[in-house]
């Protein structure tokens, strides 16, 4: 591999570790607000603030990964 595919498999692998995480995080953030506000069910917390800026940041995450992976190495 050259040092520019070699570079790419490494940001492409933190980004994947980012967005497994951020997933993570994103769950915990929903259990926190589902027990603030005393909703538990089907569908999480969506109009939530807190919920929905994680979920944004998520989306960012996810972004960033197809961008680089569209460019490619």
């Amino acid at each position: 591999m050259s040092h520019r595919e070699d570079s790419h498999a490494r940001v492409m692998s933190h980004l994947g570790r980012a967005l497994s995480e951020a997933a993570g995080w994103c769950d915990w953030v929903r259990v926190d607000v589902e027990h603030r506000l005393g909703h538990v069910g089907d569908v999480g917390p969506v109009d939530d603030a807190e919920y929905g800026a994680a979920l944004d940041a998520f989306g960012l995450i996810q972004e960033a990964l197809d961008k680089v992976r569209r460019v490619g190495a």
